[in-house]
C-alpha cells in the first residue's frame, strides 16, 4: 500500500509536532536538511492534496477558563441537517461533523466558560424537547493531547505504513501510567490571560505558522508588546500545550475518520491504554472524560485497518483492559471547525448568552417546520 509520504517526510512532520512550525531553522538542523530543502518539502506537503498538511497551536484552554465538551447526538429522522445546523446556534463550538455508525446524527467539540456549562447542558436537551434529536450523550473532557506522526509504524524502506496491532496489544498491558499534564483533570479553570493573549491565541490555535509579526499587524498593537505576551503571557504560563500537525496519511486510499469513546474498569488500566497512544501515528487528538475511567478519543485509519481496530478494542475487552467502547464515523464531507471564541472574552472575563442562544435554537427549529410545511 504505497503512501505519498516519503521517510523524510515523516521525519520533519515528527519534528514540526516536537518543535513548532514556527522555528523552521531547528527543524532542519534536527531533520539533517538544508533549510531550503525543508521549506520546499513543506509547501510540497501543504500543496499536495493526497497530503493536505495543515499545523495548529494547541492552546491550554484550562488556563483561560473554558471546559471541553464531546457530543455524541442521534438525530430524529429527517432532521439529520437541521441538528447540525441547531449544534452551531451556540457560538462556542470548535468542531461539528455530521456522522453515522452508532447513531446517525452529529458528533461536536465545544469549549464552554466553567460556570456556564449546566447552561449548556440544557441548550442541547432542548434540541430533544424540539423533537430534533435523542437524548444528547455529553462527556467533558480534559484538554486534547494532539496525535503525533511518528516513524513507529512507518517502513521506511518500503515507504509505506505498517499496522503492528499484536504489538500494540501486548503495549497496552505493560505500559506505565504516567500520562502527560492534557490528560490529567485540572483542579480548577483559572482565567490567566487578557484580551491581547486571547487574540493571539485565537490567531495561533487557527494557524500555527503565524509569526508575532503578522499577528501584532492584524492585532494593531506593536510588535514589542506582542512579543510580550508571546514570552511573558502565552509562554511562560503555559497557555500553550503543543501543536497539532494534520496530514492526509494514506493518500488515495479509502479511509474513515471516528470518534471514539472508551470507558475501562479502573484509572491503570486507562493510564496504560492512553499512554500506549501518545506515539501512534493513527491517532488525531484525544482527552480524558473527566469524572471517569474513559477516553475520548479520534482516530484516522485505512478502511479496511480500521475494523482491525476495532477487533482488536473486542479482544481487550475481552482481557479485561477495556471496559466498553462506542463509535460515530465522521461524515466528512458535512463538517466545520473553528477556533475558541475569544470574541465574547471581555474585561478578563467570558460573555455567554444563554438567552440569545436557546432563542437562536428555537426560531431554526420553527423556520425549518415552517418551510417543511
Amino acid at each position: 500500500m504505497h503512501k505519498p509520504l516519503t521517510a523524510l517526510d515523516i521525519k520533519i512532520l515528527q519534528a514540526l509536532w516536537e518543535i513548532g512550525p514556527r522555528n523552521l531553522s531547528k527543524i532542519a538542523r534536527v531533520v539533517g536538511i538544508p533549510r531550503d530543502t525543508l521549506e520546499f518539502r513543506i509547501k510540497r506537503m501543504r500543496l499536495n492534496p493526497q497530503i493536505f498538511l495543515r499545523t495548529y497551536t494547541s492552546v491550554y484552554h484550562t488556563k483561560i477558563g473554558l471546559r471541553k465538551a464531546v457530543v455524541f447526538m442521534e438525530a430524529k429522522p429527517g432532521m439529520e441537517q437541521l441538528l447540525f445546523d441547531c449544534l452551531k446556534a451556540n457560538e462556542f463550538w470548535l468542531y461539528i461533523c455530521r456522522s453515522y455508525g452508532s447513531v446517525e446524527g452529529c458528533t461536536a467539540a465545544y469549549a464552554i466558560p466553567r460556570q456556564h456549562t449546566d447552561e449548556f447542558e440544557e441548550y442541547l436537551r432542548e434540541m430533544k424537547r424540539l423533537d430534533v434529536a435523542e437524548d444528547p450523550k455529553i462527556y467533558w473532557s480534559t484538554c486534547f493531547q494532539a496525535g503525533r506522526i511518528t516513524s513507529e509504524w512507518f517502513d521506511s524502506q518500503g515507504e509505506n505504513w505498517v499496522f503492528r496491532w499484536n504489538d500494540w496489544t501486548k503495549e497496552v498491558k505493560t505500559q506505565k501510567t504516567d500520562l502527560p499534564y492534557t490528560l490529567m483533570e485540572p483542579k480548577s479553570y483559572p482565567v490567566c490571560a487578557d484580551e491581547i493573549d486571547v487574540q493571539m491565541l485565537m490567531k495561533l490555535e487557527a494557524d500555527a505558522t503565524r509569526t508575532v509579526k503578522e499577528i501584532a499587524e492584524d492585532l494593531g498593537i506593536s510588535r514589542q508588546l506582542a512579543h510580550f505576551h508571546y514570552r511573558k503571557h502565552l509562554l511562560e504560563r503555559k497557555l500553550i500545550e503543543g501543536y497539532e500537525v494534520f496530514v492526509m496519511r494514506y493518500g488515495n486510499t479509502p479511509s474513515v475518520m471516528v470518534y471514539f469513546v472508551v470507558t475501562f474498569h479502573d484509572y491503570a488500566t486507562f493510564a496504560k491504554f492512553a499512554r500506549s497512544l501518545l506515539d501512534k501515528f493513527f491517532v488525531v487528538t484525544m482527552g480524558k472524560v473527566l469524572g471517569e475511567n474513559g477516553l475520548v478519543m479520534e482516530v484516522f485509519l485505512p478502511l479496511g485497518e480500521f475494523r482491525k481496530f476495532v477487533d482488536v478494542l473486542s479482544a481487550l475487552a475481552r482481557m479485561k483492559l477495556v471496559r466498553s467502547y462506542k463509535y460515530a464515523i465522521q461524515d466528512l464531507t458535512m463538517r466545520s471547525r473553528q477556533t475558541f471564541s475569544g470574541e465574547f472574552f471581555k474585561n478578563d472575563s467570558w460573555i455567554y448568552d444563554h438567552k440569545k442562544y436557546m432563542d437562536g435554537l428555537r426560531r431554526k427549529v420553527a423556520a425549518s417546520i415552517y418551510q417543511v410545511t
